[in-house]
Parts: structure tokens; C-alpha cells; sequence
């Protein structure tokens, strides 16, 4: 008996994006949003680039910086016109998407069959960036091409049988082999644009070389068998085993192939237990492993080709090196669990405790330059991850027309780094702008902050200079800080997170919402490290304890007394400079440790209502069923701890979290969904 399946699937998304690339570009549309009217009148902004076309900042050069003939300069300084930027900074994406599968089953006999199957997804996208002419930063295009494609081929033997009227067998045995492409093309002008507005790499003012360009062109394949069998005892006891062995194209052949078992038992204890009040419970217990392999190209070192010199051709040795001698790595995990229903399935209960430890793990890790190089690819380590997920549902309501249920997750995760390998103290994982290093060291979280602290005294105030004690004037009434930057300032790792879900019915009408929490974790923000300094935010700005600007000179009235101590220990009283870059709070004085934030937030991060038109109304229609839904997304942060910028909007994700830089301002989304059934 012969079954053949077909499903396939094309997708086409556009997307416009208009505030720009750079850190200064994308950090004063959220400055000007925040601060309406506070520090300047965004209004103006948009009057004068409306009568001029022109980009005429709030912050031009003016005579600090005079035009040949002493006049004042307009050009932007540090910030563009935000309207400017909306028109002549901005970015657009294009993305087409296939995917689906095939498949051929046979049914040999009643127990046994074979299916045969593949699976593809496969995408190009076109991602351009534009900066014109009279920004603050140098014109440029540049567009990235990307085609990425995954095919999968699985060849899959199952049986199942009965053995007695106790005891049920399903076996699985099978062979995949997973194939990913990628295939880019990076390329931008070279030295800004010729004439304004054309956004073509011929428009360059000078020629492109391949310091411009960037070709990606690799394929990975993964082979693998696996094996599973499960048994099964009058419905209740349960067993598993399985067991895989793959092999990848992007490991040295001597190390390219891993091994990884599971095992798993479970038992079904509303089978053994006969209370009225408990509709369902299972025990659960497993134990598996997994193995992991790496992107292409780390292997083997190539030269990289650079632009040539007096006509001559020229390259270059990485400076990361890739290693022959790379293992795959490995993680194991146990999982213990219980999953309950009770009250005929209106409360329920489900929680897993587990252990997880990755060994072998593959990082580029940092080396000396004096070796020609300063990273290479080694197996770094292994780290631990355990911690608790629970889940809790209930349906306080029920009846004919009308229904309520409730779903709360929590979940706390706890990592430490267990080993290293030889000669290294600390795992690097980023290193960011304003000297900050994301990272761990053995007994340390997966992800701790470094960088430089304040100066505590020993009654766990922080230091303040005073005139007798200052390196200079100018650091008078400012924080001391460490010389170093090795200082654990923060974790990116929070305490824990949850969710509580409401969904609630009546008669054709349904509507849910979605309210997500996170508690702790830390967050370095480079905006505040530099928008402090540059006297962006609100705070730096209004009257001090003498009731004169804090922004005038200190022979004026001006300055601050921030709160801190003296080096012996009694409250500050030196009054610090707050009318220029090197204040109390920017980059130039304070420490990193200043600008960790608290990334705690509780969101509203779905809300969702609907109607579901009854059969009655549809009984003289074509169509089977239709319902009508509209669906908002991120609509409110309810509460959070870190100032001006969502928590959520890191610069990245991977292992370059916890850093934020010219972070956008929240986004809701808001759509209308329309089903219809024939």
C-alpha cells in the first residue's frame, strides 16, 4: 500500500526600514521621542527640513567650527535632522521563501512499513542600506545577497506490533542526510557616494576593491543512522532507547564523526492510582546526549585576498586561525518530571528539573599577536546549565457559553563555567565598544559583564575625589574607578522568567492576552555610556542644590554633588563640572559599572480578540467555516528597570548579548487576521 504526501509553501516579505545604521543615526530618533519638546522642539526640525529639503540639525558646528569666510557652519555635528534621516538614510530587505516536503510511504505489511521523505526550505533575501549624501556619516550603498537553502532526505523503517495483550514493541530504524547551502555576496562603495541620492556601487567615489566585497559561497553536509525502540507494558510502564551516529563534512576526518544515545522511562501512576480527583499523572525520567559540529571553513587556514599594491596582487593570513584538530562537541542531559491533571482536567500541573553539561565546547578564543594571529578555534571547555521549568494550568470557568482558562510558566536556569581549556583563564565570547568583554572564567555564569567598577570604601560607599586626592581639577566631585577593566560588573543571566496566559470565550467570541516577566540579568547600555557625556538625557539638564542651571560653570553656580563618600569615609561635598563631556556620568569619567542596568521587565506581549462564525450563519454559504481576528503584539511594557530603551533591545543575539547600542524604540504591532474554510 503505496501513500504519497506533497505539501509546499512560498512566502514573499518586504520590509522598509528608515533610521539609519549608525549608533548616532538610530540613538537620537529614540533621544528626540523621548524628550519632546524637553531639549529641543522636534517640530522645528521638521519645519526647517520641510522649507529646505536640507539637513539642518539642532547640533550644526556653528562657529566652533566657521566655513572658510567665518561664517557659521550648518553641517550636522554628531546627529542628522531626524527628517533627513527618514528620507535619506534608510534601509530596505526583500525575502522569498519556499519550503515544504515530499513523501512516499509504503505499507509492507500491517506492522511493518517505509517512508521515504524530503524536506527542503530554501530562501534569498536582498538586504540594502543607504546613507546620502550631507549625513553626518560617510555616504555609502551597500547591499548583501544571500541565498540559504536546507534539504533533508530521510529514509525511515518503522514497525509496531503487539507482542501480547500487555506488551506493545515500536522500533525505528533509519538513514538522514542533511545538505545546507549558502551562497552571499557582500558589497558597499568605497570612500562615501559621487552624486547624491544614486544608490549604485558605480556612484563610489573611489574604485571598489575587495576590502569592499565579500563572496560566501560553502555547503555543509551531515549524514547520519539512527535507531529507536520503544516498549510498552499494559499502558502504563514505558521505555525508550535510541541511538544516532552522525558524520559532518565540516570536521576533521579523524574527528568527524560522534556518537550520542538517549534513554527514557516513563510511568503512568493515574494507572496505579484510583482517586476521583486525579484525572491524569505520568512520571518521566531521561537521560540523552547530543553532539554538535561547526560552521564551514574552520579547519583548514586559507589566505584571504586583499586589494593590490602598485598593480601587484596581495594577501593575507586570518587572524583567527582554524584548527585540524577540532572535536565535535558534546552535551548531555537528565530530565526528572511529572505531568498531573486534576478535577476531571481543570487544573494542571507540569515540572522538570534538569542537568545539562556541554563539553568540548568550540569558541575562537583570543591568543597573542605576537604570533602572526589573535584568535584561533579550539575546543574551549564545558559548561553546566540546570534549573526548573514548571507549568501550570487551569480553567476556573467552564460551561456552555462561557469558558476561562489560565496558563503560568516559570522557569529558572543556573549555568557556571566548569572547565577551560589549558592556558586559558577567561572565555571570551564578545568584545564590545567602551571596553567591554562578555564573557566567563571557571566558577563563574556563561555570560558575566567586565569591565570598570567604582572604588568602594569599606563602609560600602562609593568613593568620591576630592581636590586634595584628584588626579587632576577636572576630576573633582567625580567617582574614582578601577585602573583595570577585568572587574565583574554584571550577568546577563536572569534570575528567572514566566508568563501567565488568560483566554477567555464567549458564545462566538474569544479573546486571549499574554503578559511575559523577566526577573533580573544585567545589561550594558553604550547609549547611556555616551549620551550621558554628550548631555542627551533629561537628567542633564535642570537645577542643582543652589538653584542655579547645573549646566553653567562652576564659577557661575553650576556642577553637581553626586552622592558618594570621601576616602575616609565622610559624605562627598565637592561639587563636580557638569558642563562639558567629562561629567559625572558619561564615558569620559565614569565607569562601565555606571551604565549596567537592571533588564527586568514585565510586557503585555500578545492580546488577541476574535469571532467564529456560528455553522447557523453559515448555512447558506459556500464556505465551511470563517473566523475574524485582530492581534497586537509588544503593546506595553508594564513595568522595567532600565531607563530610556526597552530591555529587550540588545545589539545582538548568540553570545553578544547583555550589550546595548543605539537601541530602536519599541515597536507594537498590530494585525487583522481573516480565516476561511472551504
Amino acid at each position: 500500500k503505496f501513500n504519497i504526501n506533497a505539501d509546499i509553501t512560498y512566502t514573499k516579505t518586504e520590509g522598509l526600514g528608515r533610521y539609519g545604521t549608525g549608533y548616532d543615526n538610530r540613538n537620537v530618533m529614540q533621544s528626540f521621542r523621548q524628550w519632546w519638546g524637553t531639549n529641543v522642539d522636534i517640530l522645528q526640525q521638521k519645519r526647517v527640513f520641510d522649507e529646505t529639503g536640507k539637513n539642518y540639525s539642532w547640533n550644526m558646528y556653528g562657529l566652533s567650527n566657521p566655513n572658510s569666510d567665518g561664517s557659521p557652519n550648518t553641517d550636522p555635528h554628531y546627529f542628522d535632522n531626524p527628517y533627513w534621516m527618514r528620507y535619506n538614510t534608510y534601509n530596505t530587505d526583500e525575502r522569498n521563501r519556499y519550503f515544504g516536503n515530499i513523501s512516499l510511504n509504503y505499507e509492507i505489511n500491517s506492522n511493518l512499513n517505509i517512508l521515504g521523505r524530503i524536506a527542503f526550505d530554501q530562501y534569498d533575501d536582498l538586504r540594502e542600506e543607504r546613507i546620502n549624501l550631507g549625513s553626518v556619516d560617510v555616504s555609502r550603498y551597500f547591499f548583501n545577497d544571500r541565498n540559504v537553502s536546507e534539504t533533508n532526505y530521510d529514509l525511515i523503517l518503522s514497525y509496531n506490533k503487539d507482542i501480547s495483550e500487555t506488551i506493545n514493541l515500536d522500533a525505528v530504524a533509519g538513514w538522514n542526510l542533511r545538505v545546507q547551502k549558502w551562497d552571499r555576496i557582500f558589497a558597499s562603495t568605497n570612500g562615501g557616494l559621487n552624486f547624491p541620492g544614486i544608490y549604485n556601487l558605480d556612484n563610489s567615489t573611489s574604485p571598489i576593491t575587495p576590502n569592499n566585497t565579500l563572496q560566501y559561497d560553502a555547503t555543509k553536509k551531515v549524514d547520519g543512522l539512527f535507531g529507536r525502540i520503544s516498549l510498552g507494558f499494559v499502558d502504563t510502564y514505558y521505555v525508550e532507547a535510541s541511538f544516532r551516529t552522525d558524520r559532518s563534512s565540516s570536521l576533521p576526518v579523524k574527528n568527524n564523526r560522534y556518537f550520542y544515545p538517549s534513554v527514557s522511562g516513563s510511568l503512568i501512576l493515574s494507572k496505579i492510582i484510583d482517586v476521583d480527583w486525579i484525572s491524569f499523572a505520568k512520571l518521566r525520567a531521561n537521560y540523552a546526549e547530543v553532539g554538535n559540529d561547526i560552521d564551514p571553513y574552520r579547519i583548514v587556514d586559507a589566505y584571504l585576498i586583499n586589494a593590490g599594491f602598485n598593480g601587484q596582487p596581495s594577501a593575507t593570513y586570518p587572524s583567527t586561525l582554524n584548527n585540524p584538530d577540532l572535536k565535535p562537541e558534546r552535551t548531555g542531559e537528565y530530565e526528572f518530571g511529572i505531568e498531573t491533571q486534576f478535577l476531571n482536567n481543570r487544573l494542571g500541573l507540569d515540572v522538570s528539573l534538569y542537568n545539562k553539561t556541554t563539553e568540548e565546547l568550540i569558541t575562537p578564543v583570543d591568543i597573542s599577536g605576537a604570533s602572526g594571529a589573535t584568535g584561533v578555534f579550539i575546543n574551549g571547555g564545558s559548561i553546566e546549565n540546570k534549573g526548573v521549568e514548571l507549568s501550570l494550568t487551569g480553567k476556573p470557568i467552564v460551561n456552555e457559553n462561557f469558558s476561562w482558562g489560565v496558563k503560568i510558566n516559570y522557569s529558572k536556569n543556573k549555568n557556571k563555567v566548569l572547565d577551560l581549556a589549558k592556558g586559558l583563564d577567561f572565555l571570551t565570547l564578545a568584545s564590545v565598544q567602551g571596553g567591554i568583554s562578555i564573557g566567563a572564567k571557571v566558577g563563574d555564569p556563561y555570560g558575566v559583564i567586565r569591565g570598570t567598577d567604582f572604588v568602594y570604601h569599606e563602609n560600602g560607599g562609593k568613593i568620591v575625589y576630592t581636590s586634595a586626592d584628584a588626579p587632576s581639577s577636572s576630576w573633582v566631585g567625580i567617582y574614582a574607578r578601577t585602573t583595570t577593566n577585568n572587574n565583574v560588573i554584571g550577568d546577563i543571566n536572569p534570575d528567572w522568567n514566566g508568563s501567565i496566559k488568560n483566554t477567555i470565550r464567549y458564545k462566538n467570541f474569544d479573546a486571549s492576552f499574554l503578559i511575559d516577566i523577566q526577573k533580573g540579568g544585567d545589561v550594558f547600555s553604550l547609549d547611556t555610556y555616551y549620551g550621558y557625556a554628550t548631555g542627551l538625557y533629561d537628567f542633564t539638564v535642570g537645577t542643582n542644590d543652589l538653584g542655579n542651571p547645573i549646566r553653567n560653570s562652576l564659577a557661575n553656580g553650576g556642577g553637581v554633588i553626586i552622592e558618594g563618600v570621601n576616602a575616609d569615609g565622610t559624605p562627598n561635598t565637592s561639587r563636580a563640572r557638569t558642563d562639558w563631556y567629562a561629567n559625572p556620568w558619561g564615558y569620559a569619567r565614569t565607569p562601565n559599572a555606571a551604565h549596567i542596568h537592571d533588564a527586568s521587565f514585565v510586557k503585555l506581549r500578545e492580546a488577541r480578540i476574535g469571532f467564529t462564525f456560528s455553522d447557523k450563519m453559515l448555512s447558506n454559504s459556500p464556505l465551511n467555516s470563517i473566523s475574524l481576528s485582530l492581534v497586537g503584539r509588544n503593546l506595553w511594557i508594564i513595568s522595567k528597570n532600565l531607563p530610556y530603551s526597552d530591555p529587550e533591545a540588545g545589539l545582538s543575539a548568540g553570545n553578544n548579548q547583555g550589550n546595548q547600542s543605539g537601541a530602536y524604540p519599541s515597536v507594537r504591532e498590530v494585525g487583522f487576521n481573516i480565516k476561511l474554510g472551504f
